[in-house]
């Protein structure tokens, strides 16, 4: 068995130093590394912070972080949602995300708890965004929090610019904003110039996009 283009160091060690991602192969994509990635969210024998007894595996936590969390999701993942639902983009938009942030430009998918969050599941699983797909409660090393991170918010960046073409936020320059939503406004804005945001605009699959442009 030749070596995983992507490969995850999580042993002892790494709960200090952090989880560390190594990329073995130039043409490495992020399904690639969201494929390394996975069996964490699944390990019970990994360290995480907030989970159960500290280990637990996310997929329902009782101490989950789908109750709160500000999710802004990726373009392909948020095509894949509309179309799992069988829902046009406008129809999407309307029925799963928070309408008040829609008028201060933000696609924020409705939280407390998640609207897709159904007895501590989550009902889009395999189509979740990448910001759901890489949130763990443990250390990171420094490089691959700024990685996951990069590619998250290019994702996110993708998508607003996605719903501006379309006409799909109804924006208000006197709409009042909290001080999360100016963060996260604030971090599309410094995203929405990355060249990289074209990977996503043009992909249909995770798979179309090489991980090399974000290291």
């Amino acid at each position: 068995m030749g070596i995983s283009k992507v490969e995850i160091c999580c042993g002892e060690k790494d709960e200090t130093h952090g989880i560390k991602v190594h990329i073995n192969d130039d043409n490495a994509t992020l399904q690639d590394l969201l494929d390394a990635w996975q069996p964490l969210c699944d390990d019970e024998k990994l360290r995480k912070l907030y989970a159960e007894g500290q280990h637990h595996a996310c997929r329902a936590c009782k101490v989950n972080c789908c109750n709160t969390a500000y999710v802004i999701p990726d373009l392909i993942a948020f095509k894949k949602m509309a179309a799992l639902n069988r829902l046009d983009y406008p129809q999407f938009v309307a029925r799963y995300f928070q309408q008040e942030k829609l008028k201060a430009g933000l696609l924020r998918m409705q939280p407390n708890p998640c609207i897709f969050l159904q007895n501590n599941l989550c009902t889009v699983y395999p189509v979740r965004s990448l910001i759901c797909r890489f949130y763990l409660c443990c250390k990171l090393a420094g490089e691959t929090e700024q990685l996951i991170y990069s590619l998250s918010w290019t994702g996110a960046a993708a998508t607003q610019l996605f719903a501006e073409e379309r006409g799909l936020l109804q924006t208000s320059p006197e709409y009042g904003l909290t001080s999360f939503d100016l963060m996260f406004k604030e971090l599309i804005e410094d995203y929405r110039h990355d060249p990289n945001v074209q990977l996503f605009m043009q992909a249909g699959e995770y798979s179309d996009i090489p991980l090399a442009p974000f290291i």
